[in-house]
């Protein structure tokens, strides 16, 4: 079996989904530290929430070395804007690609404002899709993540949906985007069993 062990010169910022929280699956399956999750209220306020994630970003990338961020629909289109703001490196995972248009209707806000998707970021970014996903337009996923640069990379997994549960590929792509570092051992010895 495989195990991270302990990396503290990265730490994970997680961005939820509209009306979810840090009890997400996306980010209770992670078993890596330290992380965090902010939880938010996309619906009231939604300027203010730049703000609270720009001084967490900020707060950890004094505290830390490395600053990975992660994110699920609406978290996922703020991972890759504050990783494209500070050249981090991210996980988006199912990111909403255009919440002005997609997302009008449930955060009337968001209509008026300029919420692009920058696909230039330099630094490692990881982006996962299924393709079944009744949320995320697919087709538009398509057209804006080509002619990427060469640190990022997209999967599209067969079938599936918004509520994407790949705990093993979220753990995967977040072990080489915080380079965390992995030891193999039997079930007997991690459990401590003679």
């Amino acid at each position: 079996m495989m195990f991270p062990i302990e990396n503290n010169d990265t730490f994970l910022l997680f961005f939820h989904g509209l009306d979810s929280s840090n009890e997400t699956s996306k980010y209770t399956c992670i078993t890596r530290e330290p992380k965090y999750c902010q939880t938010v209220n996309y619906r009231e306020n939604f300027a203010e929430i730049f703000e609270i994630y720009d001084a967490l970003i900020r707060e950890k990338m004094t505290q830390y070395p490395r600053v990975v961020l992660a994110g699920h629909s609406l978290g996922g289109w703020f991972a890759n804007h504050f990783a494209h703001k500070y050249n981090l490196r991210a996980l988006l995972i199912a990111p909403c690609i255009y919440p002005s248009e997609v997302l009008a209707d449930r955060i009337p806000v968001v209509a008026d404002m300029k919420l692009s998707f920058p696909t230039t970021n330099t630094e490692m970014v990881r982006v996962m899709v299924e393709v079944d996903d009744e949320s995320l337009d697919v087709a538009v996923a398509r057209r804006t993540l080509v002619d990427l640069p060469d640190r990022w990379e997209v999967d599209y997994f067969e079938g599936g949906n918004h509520r994407i549960a790949r705990s093993k590929d979220i753990w995967y792509h977040l072990t080489h985007l915080c380079e965390d570092p992995i030891v193999w051992m039997d079930e007997a010895t991690y459990h401590g069993e003679d």
